[in-house]
């Protein structure tokens, strides 16, 4: 099933350590040894839960920022990764909160960003796609 969109400022209305399903199709490994270490792309879907973290107890305007901790069972998005859906998963839908956008590191781990799709902006650009022929 396709995941819905979200209403306008549903960021805004998540606690803190909100559990965020993250998909892509990037690195699931590094592969190391004779010389530099290199990612290692399996061209397959992957997804793992992280969770919404917060600056200062309050939302940035245009990115989430979500924990990115494998110590503690948590997953995280990696190179190849931009573009795929951040989920709010809640009695059996899925709602598209973002679009996953950076981290801080090489290894994919810490913190990282993705472009909240809730905004006014990004929810008018998306609709204004729908209906539209196909060129």
């Amino acid at each position: 099933e396709y995941a819905q969109l979200p209403e306008e400022g549903l960021v805004d209305t998540l606690e803190m350590g909100t559990e965020v399903t993250i998909v892509g199709y990037g690195a699931q490994y590094y592969q190391t040894g004779g010389g530099p270490r290199e990612p290692v792309f399996l061209r397959a879907r992957y997804y793992a839960t992280a969770n919404l973290i917060t600056s200062d107890q309050t939302n940035s305007e245009e990115y989430i920022k979500l924990s990115q901790n494998p110590a503690q069972e948590k997953g995280g998005f990696c190179f190849g990764d931009s573009g795929g859906p951040d989920l709010l998963e809640e009695g059996g839908t899925a709602t598209i909160l973002a679009v996953n956008s950076w981290g801080n590191n090489e290894n994919c781990t810490g913190v990282a960003y993705s472009n909240r799709i809730d905004t006014k902006s990004a929810l008018d650009f998306i609709l204004s796609f729908f209906g539209k022929p196909k060129k």
